[in-house]
């Protein structure tokens, strides 16, 4: 392919990576709403308190590999088995409490901390996976531009929390404005975070990968760009039927007994 095809190419990879990270925080976040639903605390909703957290860490790794990919780089990525099942197992495990926090409250400053916690996951995770490359001749971190990717996934982070599960989102006619916003500025946190950070590590000033063989980034790729993103349609679904049915079985509708009585005075002659 000619450098224009390439650079399209490129920036398809992209696009899709920002489609399914945003598509994985738009999905944690309706879990997080099926828990708020269910008045019996978080602790009793564990399972969709974990659904969340995995969508969520499998959105963020999934974010990573396909910006990975979107690079052009003159040899094939490839990545170690351990880490890259560690990195992602750690990704969910690590996005827990900070689901637990949104599905308990709505309190600004709760929520800002909870999206600082998740841009220190972001940051170690996509660290983790540019390392698990184990590029060659090696990744020599630039500290400052280090700093600036930190402060791109704490900004954005924090806001899209805020923004997505505030009081003041949650109280407005337009909370699904709200909703949607939130799950796009994290997607585009998560690429952006990624973008500099790869910079910062200087992949573009790589040789090779050492485990190209091993877990090739073309297939996790295809994983991370095909199927995910099909299974969690295929979740969004199911949550939206789910609704649909509950919504059914619980009408809104005013039943008589609860409408106010008037009181008739008998006139005595």
């Amino acid at each position: 392919m000619n450098d224009s095809s390439n650079a399209e190419f490129s920036m398809l990879l992209w696009l899709l990576g920002l489609g399914v990270a945003t598509l994985a925080a738009h999905l944690s976040q309706a879990w997080v709403r099926v828990a708020q639903g269910r008045a019996n605390g978080v602790l009793r909703q564990w399972r969709a308190v974990l659904l969340a957290a995995a969508v969520l860490g499998t959105g963020l790794c999934s974010a990573v590999v396909l910006a990975m990919c979107a690079e052009a780089l003159p040899f094939p990525i490839g990545y170690h088995y351990g880490p890259a099942a560690g990195l992602w197992l750690a990704a969910m495990v690590a996005c827990v409490p900070v689901v637990a926090v949104a599905v308990a409250t709505q309190r600004a400053w709760v929520l800002l901390g909870a999206g600082l916690v998740l841009a220190l996951v972001a940051g170690a995770v996509q660290g983790g996976w540019i390392l698990a490359a184990g590029f060659r001749p090696g990744v020599l971190w630039r500290r400052e531009w280090v700093a600036l990717a930190m402060v791109v996934l704490v900004v954005g982070l924090c806001a899209a929390l805020w923004v997505a599960h505030s009081e003041t989102a949650q109280s407005s006619p337009r909370r699904s404005l709200w909703r949607a916003g939130g799950a796009v500025l994290i997607g585009m946190t998560a690429m952006a975070g990624q973008s500099v950070l790869m910079f910062a590590g200087g992949i573009h000033h790589q040789q090779g990968s050492v485990y190209q063989d091993e877990l090739p980034g073309t297939v996790l790729c295809l994983v991370c760009g095909v199927l995910l993103p099909l299974v969690m349609a295929a979740m969004s679904l199911d949550l939206l039927l789910r609704r649909q049915q509950r919504n059914q079985r619980n009408p809104k509708d005013f039943s008589p007994h609860k409408r106010r009585k008037r009181k008739h005075r008998s006139r005595q002659l």
